[in-house]
């Protein structure tokens, strides 16, 4: 179905009575302009107002109808124009070469003027469908990419599908919000989402800026990691970095919160999982160890196993946190990590 807007017919013919009969056919459903050379054709199609449509004669004297489809199929601003031949030829060569340089559709002379009205219903008609899938494909790209980090939105789009995978050296972030439970039960919903929208945005950013891709949000929690789907440098110390800049950005931010953050590395499984909605996620005791770190922050700190903090201890500053109890693994000594203080 046409939009309201009436659309633009470009008539390309250098006999006056052609372009009489078809301006007459068409001017009560469509707006129309004329050319009648090939060069004057040009100019219009490439102004400021592209038409919807060309109706082009292919023979004319100087450039013919063949050789102005092929300009306006090489330039990429007029290429998508859809473009039907007007010819007095019969011959089948002549069509055939007529589609090989782009043209959608023939019409033959003398003039049919329901077929010329219908053929360019059709044509524009199909423009139309073509550009709205077009715009709900670039939609839908952009949903998937809000939802999934943009290797895996790729994936998806060029495969139908997004391989598990697992990766050997990966920095899990965790950070959630303080007494969040408590703040929530106290205050109106509105005001919860806008100021939780308002963290996860600032988490984002500075995720970001550090190399982190944003896994999820679990209710107050936000989790990202370093190194999965690009490479990068120094995970851990990415991971530390971003943790710290994440406590500080909220101090600034005036939100009146204070965060935790638990980091840890190691392997790690990834891939997508759920099907009407797709969720991007990793999983394995990496994960598990990270989460359980959160509970051991300190503001203003990052909580990490010793393992961890010996790595980076050359570059931060480093307390004792005590220990936790780990199924499988005993007890684990926690170390709160910060940065170095000015000096």
């Amino acid at each position: 179905m046409l939009s309201s807007h009436r659309k633009l017919v470009l008539i390309v013919d250098d006999t006056p009575t052609n372009v009489t009969v078809v301006s007459g056919v068409l001017k009560d459903q469509f707006r129309t302009k004329v050319a009648t050379n090939g060069e004057k054709a040009l100019a219009i199609a490439m102004g400021l107002e592209k038409p919807d449509l060309i109706l082009l004669d292919v023979m004319m004297p100087g450039m013919d109808g063949y050789e102005v489809c092929r300009r306006l199929k090489a330039n990429p601003d007029t290429a998508e124009i859809p473009i039907i031949f007007l010819t007095a030829k019969t011959d089948s060569v002549d069509e055939e070469k007529g589609f090989e340089v782009g043209a959608v559709d023939y019409i033959h002379k003398p003039f049919s003027t329901p077929i010329v009205l219908a053929r360019v219903k059709t044509q524009l008609a199909l423009q139309e469908a073509v550009s709205e899938a077009q715009e709900a494909r670039a939609q839908a790209d952009q949903l998937l990419h809000a939802l999934l980090p943009k290797k895996a939105a790729d994936e998806i789009r060029n495969f139908g599908t997004v391989i598990p995978r697992r990766y050997e050296n990966v920095a899990v972030l965790f950070c959630d919000v303080t007494n969040f439970t408590a703040y929530c039960d106290q205050h109106e919903p509105e005001e919860v989402v806008s100021r939780l929208d308002a963290l996860f945005v600032i988490f984002e950013r500075v995720a970001a800026k550090h190399g982190l891709e944003k896994i999820k949000t679990i209710g107050d929690g936000f989790m990202a990691a370093a190194g999965l789907l690009h490479e990068i440098e120094d995970p851990i110390g990415s991971a530390v970095r971003c943790g710290l800049e994440m406590a500080s950005t909220l101090v600034e931010a005036h939100l009146g919160w204070e965060v935790r953050v638990g980091v840890h590395a190691g392997p790690v499984v990834a891939g997508v999982v759920g099907q009407e909605r797709y969720q991007f996620d990793i999983w394995g005791d990496t994960v598990n160890l990270a989460a359980r770190m959160v509970g051991m922050g300190a503001s203003g700190s990052v909580a990490a196993t010793r393992e961890i903090w010996e790595q980076l201890s050359s570059s931060f500053h480093g307390e004792s946190l005590g220990e936790i109890e780990v199924k499988g693994k005993g007890a684990i000594a926690i170390f709160g990590i910060r940065a170095h203080p000015p000096a």
